[in-house]
Order: structure tokens, then C-alpha cells, then sequence
């Protein structure tokens, strides 16, 4: 009895750290659209998703049937085994979804939990059949085959439709409302707000009430029997209203959809995910009180209990609501995986996180030749009045990166409309639509016919949404074979292999959270400049030079790992140095990145900042153009297993190493500190060119005289040119900034002589 009562404990614990990295990954579901567009402060949109959240929470007990009995059958279980079942399925869960935050990419909840329950309930029951001296046929009385192929097959069609869907519905409205939404909502923005708000009214009010807790039968009854005349009423009420509020106090209708629709998606969302996060340890807490009422042995206590339509109780349900809010409100992961939806579904161009792929070559060249041949066919000047609906408006405006909007109210509101009727249908039904796969594919179509993915970021966009749903397929394989896996250790090994791999769980947990909040505070100080409107000439400058040194002091560590891999024939120092190169090559990605913004965001007329930044940055690619030839030279004549040099050039590898070494570090405290360029630096760049100059020479006369082979030869002379090509970058870098440095101040009119490259 006390060891069930400690595994319901961790059941039960369990519960909440589901809730807390669940919604920390499904937030982007409710928010992405609010956030988006920038349609209120942050705190008014997550007051309006909690609040949400409380309803919906009541409106979930309908579908804790799918987490007890849905998958498999329970009465084929033991209260003994059924526990394994559930705590595997939680573990697993736990684990990988807070995996997926801290990548930042959305995943189903759903789909994870369907195929935990799938593969730690086949395990646990292939292993019970065994005992019993059954064979593999037995998988049958094990899984609710016919249930488990209707969610599965509910879940993936939703992917289809929802893009489907979502594109034609926003590719009709912006054709309707065009991007000149003063204009247009002033003749349209009531009836469109009236349709918008019923639609939700209705999803939510009248298919979701087939499913809660704290509505009657007859009142339900009443409720369907007057469907139409509650749609007409409301239609009519909402468009009047919206009208009277436009004249009156000339409100954005829009934003009362947007935070209407944010609300009623969070709603649904809480009325279908709720289960995802409870429903197992629900059914654990209910499975281990019907054993312990029974006075029967846990092995012998079989499961049909849950079977049976039970209800969960209010206390249950609002105390899993009340965790979604928190999380909602202080979980920093959360932000991270809207970035990543938002980012993909933005109008504008920008940072692309995903790079290209073939697929998204190959689709992105055929819709490129399908519009190409269609736009054949149409006659001109319908294709003509088509594009101008998709003409934007220009905008003087710079904001910063924080205030930008990634689209505009209409494609928002489309998408918590589509989605919201989209999920909420599902949950009146009984189907566990994956919130995440809706919300993210109404996002992505509604995208896509927003015109959103230019021939500029295309490829990009395409590109991100695939790796997003591979990552779907990978979340149903690993979440089958994870949970298998932990249940078929857990079977084996009694008492001691639940408790241990709960502690497992709980340190990969908290050691997440940890680097996650480490990584998280050094990308905000990296990013901490695109947040400034118009930064000035002192900030520009201390910035480029704190990277600039930073990337120097890499530079240093990579060559001296390569040369004492070459001098000591060690290839794990190589390694060393690939770790460096890796951490240059990242340093440069992020200045590529952000190069094009930061010089915007400087004052008109600042042309040698805006040059110094391009010309730093592309000594730097030289730079690291360089080492890593260094490296790569290096690698090819370790790995291949020749010959070390002999005393005269490791001697001279040694000595270049040093010299190298020396006068990059003098560079760095020139950059760091301003001080004008000495005949100390000078002095010590001319002794490098003259050392590597000599030392070229010297290699000339030995291959002559024949004192050197060929391999050895051509290792030396690569590594000579390659150390004469890092010592010139390095000190172009120091000259650049002392050039800027003997301009004369910058006003809006001036002219100034170009620094030289």
C-alpha cells in the first residue's frame, strides 16, 4: 500500500509539471495571433487568455474518457500494472515536451500523449499476456484498435484541413478588406465583426456546452432546439453594436475579435488539452481509490472501473486551470515557442531560422511555375485588380524590433476565428484534435495566402513549417518507444525502477531549466540593441568592438588547439579547435544576422558607422575563412597519419604560434581600450609579416635543395600563407576604427571621406 501511495504521490506531481511544460508549449496556440499583431499590451492579452483558461477548464470533464479508456482497453490491466502504464505515459511526457521548449518548436500534446498511452499499454500488455503464457496476438484485447485509429487518423486529417481551410478563408477576407483597412473596415468591419463574434458565440456556447460539467440536459436541449434564431439574434446584436461603437468612440473592431477570439481559443484549448496534462494521473488517482476500496490484492484487481463514465471532479478542474495561468503568466518557454510561430507567419522579412532544404526548393520552384502559368490564363486586368487588394501600405514608422507587428488584425482574426471553430467542433465531438497542429496550420495557410512568403523568404518559411511537422513525427515515434521502454523497465525491475526513474526525470528537468535560463539571459544581452529605436555613433562603436574582440579571442584559442594537434600528433586537439571555430562561426552568424537592422537603426547620414560595421564584419569572415583552412590543413595530415614536422619548422610552428598569439592579443587591447595605433603595434605586425616573409623564403630554398618532401612542403606552405592572411585581417581591424575615430563629428549634412576596405 505505501509504495502505490507514493507513486500515486508522483502521479499527482507529475500533473503539474505536465500542466506547466504543456502549456508552456500549447501558450502558442491561444497567443501567437494576439501577440502577432500587437493588438493590446502583453499583460491585457494574457488577463484575457487567463480568464479563458478558467472557463475552458470547466468545460473538460467530457474528455477524460480518451485518457482512461480510449486508447486501450483497461480491464485487460491489473491495478498493479495499470500504474506502470500511467506513470510511464507521465514520465515521458514530461521529458519531451519540455524537449520541444527548450528547442522552441510546437508540438501536439495530443499526439504525444496518444502515443505514449499506445506504447506503454502494448508493453505492459504484451508482457502481462506473456506471463500468462499468451503469444504477441493478444495486442487486440490490448489496444481499443478502432478508438485508436479514429483519434490517430482525426489528429493527422486535421494538419490537411486546417491549411486548407485557413487559406481560403483569409484569401477570401483580404480580398474583401484588401491591407487599406481604414477604407475598407468602414464599410464592412461591423457585418465581418458580427459574423466573426457569432461564429465564436456559437462554437463555444453551443457545441462546447455538449461537453461541460455545469450545464443541464434541458438546458443543452434548449439551447440546440433554437440554434438558428440564437445565430440570427446574435448576428444581428453584434453587427449593431460593433456599428454604434465605430461612430460613437471609432473603435478598431478588430481588436474586439482578436481578444474575443483569444479568449474563446483559450478556452478551447483548455476544453480539449486539459486532458492531455491530467487525464492519466486522474485516472491513476481514481484507479488506486477503487483498489483501495476494494480490499483486494493489486494484482489481482482488474480495471474495468475506468471503463465507466466518471466524473471529474470542479476542485480537479480549476486547480489545473489555475497551474495553466501561472505558467502562462512566469514560464519564460512559452515566449520561446510563439517566437518561433510568429516569426514563420510574419508579413515582413527578416531573421530566418530555418535554413533551405530540397523540399522547399522543390515546392517553393513549383508554386513559383503554377503562378507563373496561371497568371497566363487570367485575363490582365482581373490579375491586375487581384494584386491591389495585396498592395500594403507604406509606413514611415521605425519601431523597434519588440513593437513591429508580424501581421495585421485581419489575418489575426482569422486565425482564432478558424481555429477556435475548428477545435471546438472537435471537442463537442469527442475528437482530440491537436490544438497545436490547428492553430500552427491556420497560421501557415492563412499565411501562405496572405502573400506573406515572398519570393525572399519562401524557401525559408517553407522550409521551417516541414521541420516543424517532421518534428510532429518524430514526437509520436519517440513518445511510443520512450514510453515503452520506461514501462518495460518498470515491469522488470518492481519497486526500485519507478522511483529511480522519477529522480531521472526530475534532474533532467531541473538541469533544463537551468541552461535554458543561462541561454536565455546571454541571448537577451546579445539581442539588447535591436530593442533601442536609434542608437548613437558611441553606441554603435562600443559594440562592434566588444564583438570584434570577443571574436579575437576565439581566433587565438582556434590556432593554437590546430598547432599543438600538428606538433604533438593529437587529433582530439582538433576537436578543440572545431569547438572554436564553431563558437567564430556562430559570433559571425549572429552579426550577418542583425547587420542590416543595427545599420538602420543608426542616425541618417552616419555612413563610415554603417561602413565600419559591413567592413569589420567581412574581415571577420576572412578571419574565420582563414583559421578554419588552418584547421582543416591541420586535420587532413594528422587524420591521414603523417608524418609530425621535424625540429626546424616545429620550432618555426612554435615561433608563430607565439608571434601570432602576441600580436592579437596587442590588438585586442587596442580595440578594447581606443588608443590610437603605436609604432609598438606597428612594430609588431611588421616583425609577423617579416617572420612569415623569411620563413617562406627559407621554405623556397629547402624544397630547391630538395631538403623538404613534397607533403611536408605543401602543409608548410599553406600554413605560412594562411598565418600571412590572418596577420594582415588582424591588423586592418585596429586601422578601421582608428579611421572613424579621425573623422570629424557627424551631422545630418555632412559628407565624409570613405573609410578604405
Amino acid at each position: 500500500m505505501d509504495f502505490y501511495v507514493v507513486i500515486v504521490v508522483i502521479l499527482m506531481a507529475t500533473a503539474v509539471v505536465d500542466l506547466i511544460v504543456g502549456v508552456s508549449n500549447d501558450a502558442v496556440n491561444f497567443l501567437n495571433s494576439a501577440i502577432g499583431s500587437r493588438v493590446a499590451p502583453f499583460h491585457i492579452i494574457l488577463t484575457v487568455a487567463s480568464l479563458g483558461i478558467v472557463m475552458g477548464s470547466l468545460f473538460s470533464s467530457g474528455m477524460m474518457e480518451i485518457a482512461r479508456s480510449g486508447i486501450f482497453n483497461p480491464g485487460f490491466f491489473t491495478f498493479d500494472k495499470i500504474i506502470i502504464v500511467f506513470l510511464a505515459v507521465m514520465l515521458t511526457d514530461i521529458i519531451l515536451l519540455d524537449f520541444y521548449n527548450t528547442l522552441g518548436l510546437p508540438t501536439s500534446t495530443t499526439v504525444s500523449l496518444v502515443f505514449e498511452l499506445l506504447g506503454a499499454a502494448l508493453v505492459t500488455g504484451l508482457l502481462i499476456a506473456y506471463d500468462r503464457g499468451q503469444g504477441f496476438e493478444t495486442w487486440s484485447e490490448i489496444i481499443n484498435y478502432s478508438s485508436a485509429v479514429t483519434i490517430i487518423s482525426g489528429i493527422f486529417l486535421s494538419v490537411f484541413l486546417s491549411f486548407i481551410i485557413g487559406s481560403i478563408i483569409q484569401h477570401i477576407t483580404r480580398l474583401i478588406f484588401s491591407f487599406k483597412l481604414k477604407k475598407t473596415l468602414k464599410k464592412f468591419g461591423a457585418i465581418f465583426s458580427g459574423l466573426a463574434i457569432s461564429s465564436i458565440v456559437y462554437f463555444l456556447l453551443i457545441k462546447g456546452v455538449k461537453g461541460s460539467s455545469i450545464v443541464s440536459d434541458d438546458q443543452i436541449k434548449w439551447i440546440i432546439g433554437n440554434t438558428g434564431q440564437i445565430m440570427v439574434v446574435s448576428i444581428l446584436f453584434w453587427s449593431i453594436l460593433i456599428q454604434i461603437m465605430m461612430w460613437w468612440k471609432d473603435i478598431n473592431p478588430l481588436k474586439v475579435i482578436v481578444l474575443m477570439g483569444t479568449f474563446s481559443l483559450a478556452m478551447a484549448f483548455a476544453g480539449n488539452d486539459l486532458v492531455n496534462f491530467i487525464g492519466v494521473p486522474v485516472a491513476g488517482l481514481i484507479s488506486f481509490q477503487s483498489w483501495a476500496a476494494s480490499g483486494v490484492p493489486a494484482n489481482e484487481y482488474t480495471m474495468e472501473i475506468l471503463s465507466t463514465k466518471i466524473v471529474t471532479p470542479y476542485w480537479l478542474l480549476l486547480t489545473g486551470g489555475l497551474v495553466m495561468i501561472l505558467t502562462l503568466w512566469f514560464n519564460a518557454k512559452s515566449r520561446k515557442v510563439t517566437e518561433t510561430e510568429v516569426s514563420l507567419g510574419r508579413q515582413d522579412e527578416g531573421d530566418e531560422r530555418f535554413k533551405s532544404n530540397m523540399i522547399s526548393k522543390a515546392l517553393v520552384g513549383g508554386v513559383i511555375w503554377f503562378g507563373s502559368s496561371f497568371e497566363k490564363i487570367i485575363p490582365k486586368s482581373l490579375s491586375k485588380k487581384l494584386s491591389n487588394r495585396f498592395e500594403k501600405e507604406a509606413t514611415g514608422a521605425s519601431p523597434t524590433e519588440s513593437d513591429m507587428a508580424s501581421f495585421d488584425l485581419i489575418r489575426a482574426s482569422i486565425n482564432l476565428i478558424v481555429s477556435s471553430a475548428l477545435i471546438a467542433y472537435g471537442t463537442s465531438n469527442k475528437l482530440p484534435l491537436s490544438t497545436t497542429f490547428v492553430t500552427f496550420m491556420v497560421s501557415m495557410g492563412s499565411s501562405f495566402a496572405d502573400q506573406a512568403w515572398g519570393r525572399e523568404s519562401a524557401v525559408y518559411r517553407v522550409a521551417g513549417v516541414i521541420n516543424v511537422i517532421v518534428g510532429w513525427l518524430i514526437t509520436a515515434v519517440v513518445a511510443l518507444v520512450a514510453s515503452g521502454l520506461l514501462a518495460f523497465i518498470m515491469y522488470k525491475t518492481d519497486v526500485a525502477g519507478p522511483l529511480v526513474l522519477s529522480a531521472v526525470a526530475a534532474f533532467l528537468l531541473i538541469r533544463s531549466h537551468i541552461v535554458f535560463n543561462r541561454d536565455e539571459a546571454k541571448a537577451k544581452d546579445e539581442n539588447k540593441l535591436l530593442e533601442v529605436k536609434q542608437f548613437s555613433i558611441q553606441l554603435a562603436l562600443s559594440e562592434s568592438k566588444f564583438n570584434t574582440a570577443k571574436a579575437l579571442k576565439t581566433v587565438q584559442l582556434a590556432v593554437a588547439h590546430s598547432l599543438k594537434a600538428l606538433m604533438n600528433e593529437k587529433p582530439d586537439l582538433l576537436q578543440k579547435s572545431r569547438e572554436e571555430l564553431k563558437k567564430l562561426k556562430e559570433q559571425n552568424d549572429k552579426v550577418d544576422t542583425k547587420i542590416i537592422k543595427l545599420v538602420r537603426k543608426m542616425n541618417k547620414g552616419n555612413l563610415p558607422t554603417g561602413r565600419l560595421y559591413i567592413l569589420v564584419f567581412d574581415k571577420m569572415q576572412d578571419l574565420y575563412q582563414s583559421v578554419q583552412l588552418v584547421s582543416d590543413i591541420i586535420f587532413t595530415h594528422v587524420t591521414n597519419h603523417h608524418s609530425a614536422p621535424k625540429k626546424k619548422y616545429a620550432e618555426l610552428m612554435n615561433m608563430l604560434e607565439k608571434s601570432t598569439h602576441e600580436y592579437i592579443g596587442l590588438v585586442i587591447q587596442y580595440i578594447e581600450t581606443g588608443r590610437a595605433i603605436s609604432p609598438e603595434l606597428e612594430g609588431k605586425y611588421h616583425a609577423l609579416i617579416s617572420l612569415l616573409n623569411q620563413s617562406l623564403d627559407n621554405l623556397i630554398t629547402d624544397v630547391q635543395k630538395d631538403d623538404i618532401g613534397n607533403r611536408m612542403g605543401l602543409l608548410q606552405t599553406r600554413l605560412l600563407l594562411e598565418f600571412k592572411d590572418i596577420a594582415e585581417c588582424v591588423h586592418r581591424l585596429p586601422m578601421l576604427y582608428q579611421e572613424l575615430d579621425a573623422l570629424p563629428p557627424l551631422t545630418e549634412t555632412s559628407t565624409t571621406p570613405p573609410v578604405q576596405s
